[in-house]
């Protein structure tokens, strides 16, 4: 039962990655597909350092901070998980951004 929830949290996370490949450059876009690879595998430490890369490539690029937080939840890193919600506002105007990591904030400091 427990794994039935970590796996629609992953399914989640790669749709999320998915619908979000296309509006970054290319090379942080072929940084994000080997994240997809090492979730679809299992590899969740892999994926997470395929975000450092991206995030190395575009380190203003809220969406990246948004991923990694994802992840991070799903692996229970929760500590890590709201260093980068809260990157993820430092890097961007959009306010649904803002609201969702929020939430997101809000649920984490609350556990």
């Amino acid at each position: 039962m427990h794994s039935m929830k970590n796996v629609k949290i992953i399914r989640m996370i790669f749709f999320l990655i998915i619908s979000m490949l296309l509006p970054l450059s290319a090379q942080s876009g072929k940084q994000l597909e080997k994240v997809v690879f090492a979730m679809e595998a299992g590899l969740f430490e892999e994926a997470l350092n395929q975000l450092d890369i991206a995030q190395s490539i575009e380190p203003n690029n809220a969406e990246i901070y948004k991923l990694k937080a994802l992840l991070l939840e799903a692996t229970n890193k929760n500590r890590k998980a709201i260093e980068a919600w809260n990157d993820c506002i430092k890097n961007t105007k959009n306010s649904d951004l803002i609201n969702e990591a929020k939430i997101h904030l809000k649920n984490l400091q609350e556990n």
